[in-house]
């Protein structure tokens, strides 16, 4: 299985994937070999993925942020035999591959600068005006999107 994660500032590919596990906002979703094609929306939620080098099991995990995926079978135009391979497309707004590697204190920095960005623009801007003002929409998504990020880091440390 094939595995296509993109965004604006972020791309990754993974091959050879035995599951891939996608959170929604309605449920979850696993995706294995074969799986019939299928479209949905990830609202700024987790995507687990699972592969196996060499007898072993590895995992990875993204936090995403307003994505939709795609899951699509096809013919391979490579060979002379038809075989079909399940391919995953995840396209987002914003990507952050969560690792226990990943320092939570960079990404709470990161958080910290764009929270008091927010707090200084929601202070210049008049009451009425904030819901329409589209950079404190844009940057009240990148904080509580850090926000997820960090917690969810420090869960995974913990």
């Amino acid at each position: 299985m094939q595995f296509f994660l993109a965004s604006p500032d972020y791309n990754q590919t993974h091959f050879n994937l035995t599951k891939i596990r996608v959170h929604l906002s309605n449920g979850v979703a696993e995706i294995y070999e074969q799986h019939q094609d299928l479209l949905g929306k990830i609202i700024n939620n987790v995507v687990d993925i699972e592969t196996t080098l060499e007898n072993k099991l590895e995992k990875v995990k993204y936090l995403v942020q307003d994505g939709v995926f795609v899951v699509s079978s096809k013919i391979s135009i490579l060979s002379n035999i038809e075989k079909s391979e399940t391919s995953v497309y995840i396209y987002a707004k914003r990507i952050k591959e969560l690792n226990p590697k990943n320092s939570v204190d960079e990404i709470a920095k990161e958080y910290q600068i764009k929270k008091d960005l927010l707090d200084k623009e929601e202070l210049k801007t008049e009451p009425i005006g904030i819901l329409s003002n589209s950079k404190i929409y844009v940057l009240r998504q990148e904080v509580e999107f850090l926000e997820k990020a960090v917690s969810l880091l420090k869960s995974m440390k913990a």
